[in-house]
């Protein structure tokens, strides 16, 4: 028997066909504003003067900024979440639709208030179009239907509605009482004028924290079916482009972890102890996010599962909330997947895993978070979690840890409540058209009053409007080789990282295919681990250069995941004994590259046993050493194969010199001193 441990706490087409074309509506909306706000910040030198005698001007300047206070206050437009289920979809084609009012509708567990109903739009390209918003329609109407009859909710049938984009469309019900919601479209999405779309990602029905809607019955008045892609019942399984509600509070912990098996058939659970039996309204499953795998999303989450309720820990007598364990479960990326419960009183709530997510070759179930609602509170909230077993042992790691499913935090930010999410991302759609239009008419104000300004000034001061044109123009030239620099050190970085190891790859492929019978199994296996190399080297760039650290803990996690993955099978360690400050991103780049190479040459040269990584202090600078236990070498002999070069030129751009200290047979210790003033430039 297992030990039981216990821890406190499309019609669309793929992107790859999108091609240059007359821009649709929300898109050049926001071409326009994002061309409009470059021309705002590029502020004229009439500047002053508008300010002091254009009442409009500073009235419009005071409105973008409040509108630019309010979306700094507002939630950060999610990352797109949307998985292979886009949501609903109906479509005409050949010509403008003669009176087409399409409609679908949502069928509630029972009659009852509701806060709001939200509409949220799917992502998927189309020809020429990029995706977010397609197929919302221009105009509809939503009812609220109940026992005393239909009301009118929301009606846009009068006047084109915004399209949306990425942002979901929220809309007060005030109370309203409804057994249904019907949205009907007046008229659909176009493009091109001869392809006619109404499509929806996701309805929601709000009252309180819980969208009623969750697996609710779908009708509708005509659909476009397409395997999983296009239903009707991907209008209610919360899946969609918002992932789950979370906060702007960052966090580096990823969630529960459990461990990694060599087959997907094995058995995982987790669960939740409520402290005492409840009445349950729904569980909510959150997906993972790896930094490991980041361009996997739904890190984890299990490909059949089932979801349990009971009262005693060893579950000998559940109550089956949901069984997906004979059909493979679409990944939700971070969306929640809501299981209702509907009033069932347990104690304990159990996720089984019984076939596991495919990680690299081998396969996992993680988590980022379980919730139990009843009522409007999550009662799962920091409540102990017991497993099966977990990654890193018992203890788990630094950022998988099984008290994480129940912190409260997803695997990048603190969860956030649906109501005050949901609101502000509709909100932030609103402001975001209302600072568009602020920006245009800066825009307009400064031609209109900078070219009177600018005759009535030109005689007075030609020659010292010539010096500031070429102040700017130095600045812009300067601005542009700046940029270049970088470019070229992306690409140089790219070079010496990937280039060799791609070489590599070509020569081995070449022998292989020259042998009589097909290349040896050896080459093939060396090519295999080549490429992952590249593949790992190509991923910690990319995600240094799209996502760096935001704090020197986390910059630090990032080395340490570095070792996890380059050390795997030896005996390891990494003390941090000095708080690192948040280096610059040249920085981060050579340190990265320089302990990538220390650790390479440790698992390709040393033959090394273990390994120990420690960070420290030295007097005023801090110091990065490597030992390890291997075989050594004489370094003033060394084959270039080991790169020393590559690590002196890391270690002279961080402000400091590399020590080395080996010999055949004693090990290596390499000494990377970190100075301040490299680390801030």
């Amino acid at each position: 028997m297992p030990t039981v441990a216990r821890v406190e706490g499309v019609v669309g087409a793929p992107r790859s066909r999108r091609r240059a074309g007359g821009a649709p509506r929300w898109a050049a909306a926001a071409a326009l504003a994002a061309v409009a706000r470059a021309e705002v910040e590029e502020r004229p030198w009439t500047e002053p003067l508008l300010r002091a005698v254009s009442v409009d001007y500073r009235d419009v300047l005071g409105a973008r900024d409040r509108l630019r206070a309010e979306i700094a206050a507002l939630p950060e437009t999610p990352r797109n979440q949307q998985s292979g289920r886009l949501g609903y979809q109906a479509y005409r084609a050949g010509g403008p639709p003669n009176a087409l009012a399409v409609w679908v509708e949502v069928e509630l567990a029972e009659e009852t208030e509701l806060d709001a109903v939200v509409l949220v739009p799917v992502d998927t390209p189309y020809r020429d179009f990029a995706g977010p918003g397609y197929g919302f329609p221009v105009r509809f109407r939503i009812d609220l239907i109940g026992s005393d009859g239909e009301r009118v909710l929301a009606d846009h049938s009068g006047q084109a509605f915004r399209n949306p984009g990425g942002l979901p469309v929220w809309l007060p019900a005030d109370g309203g009482r409804a057994r249904r919601v019907r949205v009907t479209m007046t008229e659909p999405w176009t493009n091109d004028g001869r392809f006619f779309v109404f499509a929806l990602g996701e309805i929601m029905a709000m009252r309180g924290n819980r969208n009623l809607a969750a697996g609710a019955r779908v009708t509708a008045s005509e659909q476009f079916e397409s395997l999983s892609i296009w239903g009707k019942a991907n209008l209610t399984d919360g899946q969609s482009l918002l992932g789950a509600p979370v906060t702007v509070e960052r966090s580096v912990r990823r969630g529960y972890h459990a461990a990694i098996v060599d087959s997907a058939d094995l058995v995982k659970w987790v669960q939740v102890d409520l402290g005492e039996p409840v009445l349950i309204d729904e569980v909510r499953l959150v997906g993972a996010h790896g930094r490991i795998l980041p361009d996997r999303p739904g890190f984890g989450f299990p490909v059949r599962f089932k979801v349990e309720a009971a009262d005693e820990t060893g579950f000998a007598r559940p109550v089956l909330l949901l069984d997906r364990t004979r059909a493979d479960f679409p990944n939700p990326a971070s969306n929640p997947v809501v299981v209702p419960a509907r009033g069932v009183r347990a104690r304990y709530v159990r996720v089984t895993a019984t076939r596991l997510w495919e990680r690299a070759e081998n396969f996992t179930f993680a988590l980022a978070e379980l919730q139990v609602y009843a009522g409007e509170r999550n009662v799962a909230l920091g409540r102990p979690v017991l497993f099966l077993d977990t990654f890193g042992g018992d203890g788990g790691t630094r950022t998988w840890f099984p008290q994480f499913l129940t912190d409260g935090f997803g695997s990048e930010q603190r969860l956030a409540e649906w109501p005050e999410w949901l609101r502000g991302l509709s909100r932030r759609r609103e402001v975001l058209v209302e600072l568009a239009k602020a920006e245009r008419e800066i825009v307009r104000i400064r031609g209109t009053a900078g070219e009177r300004l600018t005759h009535a000034l030109w005689l007075a001061g030609a020659g010292a409007l010539a010096a500031v044109l070429g102040v700017m123009a130095r600045v812009r030239r300067a601005r542009e080789r700046a940029l270049e620099h970088l470019r070229q050190r992306i690409a140089a970085d790219l070079h010496d990282e990937i280039g060799s190891n791609l070489g590599t790859i070509a020569l081995l492929s070449e022998w292989g295919l020259r042998r009589t019978g097909g290349p040896a199994a050896d080459d093939l296996e060396e090519i295999r681990r080549v490429a992952r190399q590249t593949a790992d080297s190509m991923r910690d760039i990319v995600e240094l250069i799209q996502r760096p650290a935001t704090t020197g803990d986390e910059f630090v996690a990032m080395l340490r995941e570095i070792a996890e993955r380059m050390l795997a099978g030896l005996e390891w360690s990494f003390a941090v004994n000095a708080a690192l400050e948040l280096p610059s991103l040249t920085a981060q780049r050579h340190l990265l590259l320089a302990f990538k190479e220390a650790l390479h040459n440790i698992r390709k040269h040393a033959a090394a046993r273990r390994v120990t990584i420690t960070l420290d202090r030295d007097g005023p600078q801090l110091r990065l050493r490597i030992v390890d236990d291997g075989a050594g070498f004489d370094p003033a002999s060394a084959a270039e194969g080991h790169g020393l070069d590559n690590l002196r030129h890391r270690a002279a751009a961080l402000g400091g010199e590399l020590a080395i200290d080996s010999a055949p047979g004693r090990g290596t210790t390499l000494t990377l001193p970190l100075h301040r003033s490299a680390l801030s430039a």
